[in-house]
């Protein structure tokens, strides 16, 4: 059962789109941030995290990996416009369970999120292109 949903680093015109999103997946309960804060993070302990690694000021893949070391137990998220295999590769070694691509409708949004909660791992076919 999930506890708490966090948001972070994601769009605020999105945050409504992510609420059905996560709410259909059923991992409804959410907080928002407005950026990834590892140290926020770990006072929130969220058991799902989606997030947005696209633009931050620092190495995304470390970013994921200081995540992960916080969260060890997170379903970590990664909403992305990158679709590059070898990104995507390195980004699950970082410590992502689920790749969601930008590209993707919010019905495969939820069932990417969905999938990602039942087996620990999903990747948007549009990123292994």
């Amino acid at each position: 059962m999930v506890r708490t949903t966090v948001l972070a680093g994601i769009d605020p015109k999105l945050v409504s789109m992510f609420g059905g999103v996560l709410t259909a997946a059923g991992a409804p309960a959410m907080a928002q941030l407005a950026r990834l804060d590892v140290s926020e993070l770990g006072r929130l302990f969220p058991d799902v995290l989606v997030c947005d690694i696209d633009n931050v000021d620092v190495d995304p893949f470390e970013l994921l990996r200081r995540i992960r070391f916080v969260l060890p137990d997170c379903m970590i998220a990664v909403y992305t416009g990158v679709v590059e295999r070898t990104w995507g590769v390195a980004a699950h070694r970082a410590g992502a369970n689920c790749l969601l691509s930008k590209g993707s409708t919010e019905g495969n949004l939820s069932s990417g999120v969905r999938a990602g909660m039942r087996s620990g791992c999903y990747t948007d076919p549009r990123i292994t292109t």
